[in-house]
């Protein structure tokens, strides 16, 4: 199966991050992308734009060069009540709130297990984010099977990360085996994102769709226009 969306991208406002929103509609025309979620990092993670310029996405036109843009944010989980960096205009604008954890000092220790998992399902239960991201990551160890049920009772996506499984996070790959196996057995959502940092990464998930095997496509977020629909419906957003 061919995924020609990609619910997880990032351009050069936030410095760590290498290329343009048009370089990176660029290089997804060229893919055959038909959709990209520009999820722009919260302002608590260091080097991240001013929350005023993940607001002012809604300037953007929604359709780019014939690709559409999702106006998005990644949003930070700040604290155990699964606070998130981000304030009620940014959801507001934000077609799309992805939302995972990232080493910020208000966050604290990112070692404790039960910390993390209450944190996470907080998150769940407070319905402002659409995407678990990278929840694979060793450095936030989890209760998996507390956090995809969770996910899967209040319809809440768990992402599968491309960069996980190639150049970030090390270490994450089991991690994420682990939670596909969940993701069989309980049928959450799952979303998929390139996670992309640079242009030429835009619309790359092979090795997320390596992991994903023959997961039911009707719970897949990428496989089409129709089916992202249909998910922001159950969770009352319009795209």
């Amino acid at each position: 199966m061919k995924f020609l969306i990609d619910l997880h991208t990032h351009t050069n406002t936030t410095p760590h991050a290498y290329s343009s929103l048009e370089e990176n509609i660029r290089a997804g025309k060229k893919k055959g992308i038909k959709i990209i979620a520009n999820t722009m990092h919260g302002p608590y993670l260091q080097d991240s734009p001013h929350w005023w310029a993940i607001a002012n996405q809604r300037t953007l036109p929604d359709y780019i060069d014939g690709i559409r843009i999702l106006k998005g944010v990644e949003a930070n989980v700040i604290n155990i009540n699964g606070d998130l960096d981000i304030n009620d205009k940014i959801i507001e604008i934000c077609d799309i709130v992805i939302g995972g954890f990232h080493s910020i000092p208000e966050y604290g220790d990112t070692g404790d297990i039960n910390k993390n998992t209450r944190a996470i399902i907080n998150v769940i239960q407070n319905n402002n984010v659409d995407i678990l991201v990278h929840l694979g990551n060793p450095g936030f160890p989890v209760d998996y099977e507390r956090v995809v049920i969770a996910a899967k009772k209040h319809n809440v996506a768990i992402e599968i990360n491309n960069g996980s499984l190639t150049a970030s996070r090390e270490g994450s790959k089991l991690n994420c085996e682990r939670i596909m196996e969940l993701c069989f057995k309980y049928k959450p959502y799952i979303s998929l994102g390139s996670d992309a940092h640079f242009s030429t990464l835009i619309g790359e998930l092979t090795e997320a769709i390596k992991l994903i095997g023959d997961y039911d496509k009707e719970l897949i977020l990428n496989t089409s226009e129709n089916k992202l629909k249909e998910f922001f419906h159950l969770r009352g957003k319009k795209i």
